[in-house]
């Protein structure tokens, strides 16, 4: 009896390994599939662009390490259009110029560019710009106005440093 168990062992034993065998490759075989294919997503195409590939991050890296001049505006303090209540907004403004402040026209436009802020932001209602989108919305549209009011260069990005609504 004891060798009948031993026999019936062995051929387990030998199927296991098989398994363990097939199981394995499969692994390998998925994992390289994997870095094969992350390697041509990823890295195949730069080597196929060579040169342009190259001078485009360059060109992306400067662009994301070196801002423009940032131009700080007065502080505004305005009334809101709410109609229910009386609020009010300070809000602090500062602008990313896409050239040197030399080569733009933005010191002779300061006084245009502040009314256009003026009236734009005491257009809107409170209840708009407390929000996060609200926010992103009105800096995309202090955008358009100032870079609608200036001739030479343009505006990159809008900070806001302070921004209180009472």
């Amino acid at each position: 009896m004891a060798d009948e168990t031993a026999t019936e062992a062995e051929p387990a034993k030998a199927g296991s390994r098989k398994k363990m065998m097939m199981l394995g490759l499969v692994g390998v075989l998925l994992f390289g599939g994997g870095g094969g294919a992350a390697w041509f997503f990823m890295g195949g195409e730069k080597a196929e662009n060579g040169k342009h590939a190259k001078a485009q991050d360059t060109h992306e890296e400067a662009n994301l390490e070196e801002p423009g001049p940032v131009m700080e505006l007065e502080p505004f303090l305005l009334n809101l259009a709410d109609r229910d209540e009386q609020r009010f907004l300070k809000v602090s403004i500062k602008l990313e110029l896409d050239r040197p402040e030399e080569e733009t026209d933005y010191p002779n436009k300061v006084p245009a560019i502040r009314d256009a802020l003026l009236v734009l932001l005491s257009s809107k209602e409170s209840q708009l710009l407390r929000t996060v989108n609200g926010k992103r919305r009105i800096r995309e549209e202090i955008m358009i106005r100032v870079n609608g009011v200036m001739s030479k260069g343009k505006i990159l990005n809008v900070f806001f440093t302070d921004f209180i609504i009472q």
